[in-house]
């Protein structure tokens, strides 16, 4: 049996013992004192992941150990109107699909009956958030890779065995839940009067964003922590909320990143990049203009960093959480410079700015 520097159970420990048999068979005659399993941070949702490593054999993978899913909350996290219930494990349905695509996704090297346990792939530990902090002076060159990459991922063809996904979508409905969510947790409001202009504004801005471009695959989740930057170059993590959408979600995510800013001139260069190439490749409508473009990506960029306000609240008040405070502000940062950047959405902006919740309360 392996010696375990964790809390997992002997059921896991006896099926991590199995598979890494079977998928490292030197380790097989390696002594249980030379085999360790460190708790890594999670992220949060209801998973937990341990690094698998020994001391004498190339062995270092990821262990991912899913918990029992929580009951439905009125703010929990959806996926979409209308979803077909997926035949297995998300994660394990996506990842698969992707790296069959050619997208860099982890390897998975196991996984149990129910994909409660998964082995994947030792990715290290640098995300591209925080490689760039090691080395600054490849962020253009890295940018561009990574630009490259969201375009490939929004080209995707969804195959016929996926096909659950295409009704996962963005919609109108889903929009405006999370702007109802930055409602909710993000913002201190008590006048119901504003209330309901915000949710007025709010629903106008549901309709425009959910209407005006075709939908493409959608990580959902792009940003500088889900990137992995490993031997084989940038690679993408929790991908399972991934779903059909704008052409501009991931780039907004990506380029009004909450917990790292992109130089203004490179993020320039990067919109109209996506602008030309995504025309290009059929990702965006021959009508677009490029102004239009730069309107809705500050509109789509805008409702991103609401939402991700408001569920860092809520991870704190009703999950108990309060790991992802600390990247409010960067939020808030965002919506400002959002007005600064593309003053269109200036009177949006300035409709909720006195009302934003402070970290402490």
């Amino acid at each position: 049996m392996i010696t375990m520097k964790s809390s997992l159970s002997r059921d896991i420990q006896e099926w991590l013992h199995s598979r890494i048999q079977e998928l490292y068979p030197a380790v097989a005659g390696v002594g249980a004192e030379h085999i360790e399993v460190i708790p890594l941070t999670g992220d949060a949702s209801n998973r937990k992941y341990f690094r698998v490593i020994s001391k004498e054999s190339p062995l270092s993978a990821i262990l991912m150990v899913k918990g029992v899913p929580e009951g439905f909350k009125a703010s929990e996290e959806k996926t979409g109107r209308g979803e077909n219930e997926p035949p297995g494990d998300p994660f394990l349905l996506i990842a698969r699909m992707l790296s069959r695509a050619s997208l860099p996704v982890p390897e998975i090297l196991g996984e149990n009956g129910d994909a409660s346990l998964l082995l994947q792939e030792d990715l290290g530990d640098a995300s591209l958030y925080s490689y760039l902090k090691e080395h600054p002076e490849e962020e253009r060159s890295l940018s561009f890779r990574i630009l490259d990459l969201l375009l490939a991922f929004g080209g995707q063809a969804i195959p016929q065995d996926s096909a659950w996904l295409r009704s996962r979508i963005y919609s109108e409905e889903l929009l405006f839940w999370e702007f109802e969510h930055f409602l909710e947790y993000g913002v201190s409001i008590t006048d119901q009067a504003i209330l309901s202009r915000m949710r007025e504004l709010f629903r106008e801005e549901s309709m425009v964003l959910s209407g005006r471009l075709p939908r493409v695959p959608v990580h959902r989740d792009f940003h500088s922590r889900n990137i992995m930057i490993s031997g084989r170059g940038p690679v993408l993590i929790d991908f399972q909320d991934m779903l059909m959408g704008s052409p501009l979600y991931d780039l907004a995510s990506w380029v009004f990143d909450a917990y790292r800013s992109l130089p203004e001139d490179l993020l320039d260069e990067l919109v109209v990049a996506h602008f030309h190439r995504g025309k290009t490749l059929g990702l965006l409508p021959g009508d677009l203009e490029e102004g239009e473009h730069r309107n809705l990506l500050a509109r789509m960029a805008l409702q991103r960093n609401m939402k991700a306000c408001g569920r860092f609240f809520y991870i704190r008040d009703v999950k108990g959480n309060p790991g992802y405070m600390g990247s409010v502000s960067g939020t808030h940062e965002n919506m400002k410079r959002l007005a600064r950047w593309e003053p269109s959405v200036a009177p949006l902006v300035e409709s909720f700015l006195p009302f934003l919740r402070k970290t402490g309360l």
